[in-house]
């Protein structure tokens, strides 16, 4: 008899708490009466966007205000924000026309207030204010696109080139929310070639075409077989540890030099390169076990130079092509895009990829680079990185 009460009691509560389960979503009162509509709305006009402030209605069932209006392209969209909040945000406009945004006040039971129709005038949208500073320039094997992100908006950089036929043609895209943006297509044969730059956001509002026409310089990867190990008097031990110093330019970033800590700072590093030439840019690849951390280069200089150096490790007869100190004031610093407004997948595709530093045409021809770590990611006594390419023209062997 006690089991079977103590059956019928089990029974009982399950049935109770199934039933609180499929009612838990619903409003404990529903009715028809719709809430009163939001009143005294306020406009501040953003890029692209509209932030539109107002008071709400003092009904107590109130759960949200939803805005319905209709981008450049036709799209219907809607914003909703909750009854905890007396504003909203409408976005993706593609232009600066005036548009219309109705407000609705909506209650627990689903009702809908009478409409407010309130007038929006966005500000220059970013897929256009950031086209009007986008920058062409030829370089080595293609040309260089430059470009500045103030609201660091999340955009889409469509490249063009002229293919086999002599039309333009989607070659790639960028997806960048950095505030100075840059990026070089390469691979190209220095005959006469059109390139074309289309900027697109996430609502699907593109820029104009901004296009040039260039021949893009002759440039090749140096090849690193002729690379040829330097130690100068003031230079660090890169072969510390499971490190060697030849694993820096050996074809793989997973390996890697490093040099003992508490030896000093700056660290040098300096190599011969086998050859004369003209150098265009160079890629340095961060030691791949340690993501924008540990001994990884962040602050450094490259210096340059012609005729075989002093072992003494003086700077005196080097050639600065990427040096921060007065008065150049243009070192290389490694960079994590996510700091400069970028994504978390542009961290991971730029720490694989490495950072790119690029020369200038002025610079003079160089046999022999060095480079001077001021700072590691980790601040360490310590410094490493997994691999160097260099690009350039070659001049002499």
């Amino acid at each position: 008899m006690k089991r079977i009460i103590y059956l019928f009691a089990i029974a009982t509560l399950l049935t109770f708490i199934s039933g609180c389960e499929e009612d838990k979503n619903e409003p404990l009162f529903k009715d028809s009466q719709p809430p009163s509509k939001i009143s005294n709305p306020q406009v501040e006009n953003l890029p692209g966007a509209a932030v539109i402030s107002y008071t709400l209605p003092t009904d107590e069932d109130l759960l949200y205000v939803k805005a319905e209006y209709t981008l450049s392209n036709g799209v219907k969209a809607e914003a909703k924000s909750s009854n905890f909040l007396s504003s909203l945000r409408v976005e993706g406009f593609g232009n600066t026309e005036e548009r219309s945004v109705i407000l609705y006040a909506v209650d627990r039971s689903e009702n809908v207030s009478d409409p407010v129709e309130v007038k929006v005038n966005p500000e220059l949208p970013d897929v256009h204010a950031v086209n009007n500073t986008i920058e062409m320039v030829p370089d080595f094997g293609g040309v260089q696109f430059r470009w500045t992100n103030e609201n660091n908006a999340p955009l889409a950089f469509m490249i063009f080139a002229t293919d086999s036929t002599g039309k333009l043609s989607e070659v790639q895209t960028v997806y960048s929310a950095i505030t100075d943006g840059q990026f070089t297509i390469r691979g190209y044969d220095p005959v006469e070639t059109e390139f074309a730059m289309v900027v697109r956001d996430r609502w699907d509002n593109y820029s104009e075409m901004s296009t040039i026409t260039v021949t893009p310089l002759f440039e090749e990867e140096l090849d690193k077989n002729k690379f040829n190990k330097i130690v100068l008097d003031n230079d660090q031990d890169w072969s510390a540890w499971e490190g060697r110093y030849e694993f820096s330019y050996d074809g793989d970033p997973n390996t890697f030099n490093h040099t003992w800590a508490g030896t000093g700072w700056p660290q040098y590093w300096t190599v011969d390169l086998g050859v004369t030439a003209r150098l265009s840019r160079f890629i340095l690849q961060q030691r791949q076990t340690f993501f924008y951390r540990h001994g990884n280069l962040r602050l450094f200089d490259v210096w340059g130079s012609k005729d075989e150096p002093a072992q003494d490790g003086s700077l005196e007869n080097w050639y600065p092509l990427r040096v921060a100190a007065p008065p150049y004031y243009n070192g290389c610093v490694s960079i994590r895009p996510s700091e400069q407004g970028g994504t978390a997948d542009e961290d991971q595709e730029h720490f694989e990829n490495g950072d790119e530093f690029s020369f200038t045409l002025d610079d003079p021809e160089i046999r022999y680079i060095r480079i001077v770590v001021n700072e590691t990611w980790g601040l360490t006594g310590f410094s490493h990185f997994g691999e160097i390419t260099f690009f350039g023209q070659v001049v002499e062997l």
